[in-house]
């Protein structure tokens, strides 16, 4: 609402003071100062075209021609937003169902007392192992087996099934059930959701997992640089992948609200396919870059390019072709 109204104060007059006026009578420069300020808030928040960059502390407004949920960048700051909602960018989720579902999560996930955990069991050794990097693909440090931190299933299958852990599967039995239908229907969307939000805060976790370890690499190739092993030119291209990498990441983790609040049928089952397939691209990228140093650069940069394609794919399928090219 419009903070700096100040209407006439007889009674029943709704006309309002003009800026001029209420200026006139602001004797305190900070007071005339504190209302200016608030009537450009004012403006600008009422403005279609316009929007204050919700990065920490930046005084900058971005302006669009356009009043569409689109990619905003800040020019100062380099915070990335949606223009239309003000929250993080969300693609390929709407902003009426990004909006939901955060508010589903700050409820359900107290509700349910569910807590992401940190550490699971090998599947093949029962040893307990901690996640300390941002990639899926896990390998037990005691007997060297290869699993999916999300499922415990075999990694080896994960190529060959199209990561399928990433898909949810509705239980086929709770539409036969009648004696306890209603309890049996509540725990089946606890579950479905329990399902989607554990990746969701597990890709958003993976996030800034994958900040300390490209913190690392640049510590190592700092180290490599100044021993005369190459210059900071010759490694830029691990810098150029951990930057894809986040970006790929960062849209496979609002795949999930958009999975979450699909109705079941042949489009949502080509979504998830095309879902998983990202998935198991960008696991296998961070796979590569958190073993950057033997790591081939052509096979890097391979990686790179199926991960950015599968992520671009995607969103030319399932994101508004009217702002799609807003999306990069």
């Amino acid at each position: 609402g419009i903070s700096t109204a100040i209407s006439c104060m007889a009674r029943d007059c709704v006309v309002l003071a003009p800026e001029d006026f209420v200026l006139k009578h602001l004797s305190r420069p900070n007071m005339r100062e504190k209302y200016q300020q608030f009537t450009f808030q004012d403006y600008v928040k009422s403005h279609p075209e316009l929007r204050f960059c919700p990065g920490p502390n930046c005084p900058i407004v971005v302006h669009s021609d356009e009043m569409k949920a689109k990619r905003a960048v800040c020019s100062n700051c380099k915070t990335a937003f949606c223009f239309q909602c003000g929250m993080d960018y969300h693609a390929p989720t709407e902003c009426s169902i990004i909006k939901k579902w955060l508010t589903k999560c700050a409820d359900d996930s107290e509700t349910a007392n569910y807590i992401s955990a940190h550490t699971k069991d090998c599947p093949k050794c029962h040893i307990c192992i901690e996640k300390n990097g941002g990639c899926n693909h896990m390998q037990c440090y005691n007997c060297k087996h290869d699993f999916c931190w999300m499922c415990l299933g075999d990694w080896k299958s994960h190529g060959s099934e199209y990561y399928e852990c990433s898909r949810y599967r509705e239980n086929p039995n709770i539409a036969h059930e009648s004696v306890h239908a209603q309890v049996m229907t509540a725990r089946e969307a606890l579950k479905k959701y329990l399902h989607y939000y554990e990746r969701w805060e597990n890709h958003s976790k993976s996030l800034k997992l994958e900040e300390h370890t490209l913190e690392n690499l640049r510590a190592r190739i700092n180290q490599k640089v100044m021993s005369g092993v190459g210059t900071w030119i010759d490694w830029q291209y691990l810098f150029t992948a951990a930057s894809l990498l986040a970006k790929c990441r960062y849209t496979l983790q609002y795949t999930y609200p958009y999975a979450y609040y699909m109705d079941v049928g042949p489009r949502k089952e080509l979504f998830e396919y095309q879902q998983a397939q990202l998935e198991a691209e960008i696991e296998n990228l961070s796979w590569k870059i958190e073993r950057a140093e033997t790591t081939d650069r052509g096979d890097l940069e391979n990686q790179m390019d199926i991960a950015e394609k599968r992520r671009t794919t995607l969103l030319k399928d399932f994101l508004d072709s009217s702002f799609y090219s807003y999306v990069f």
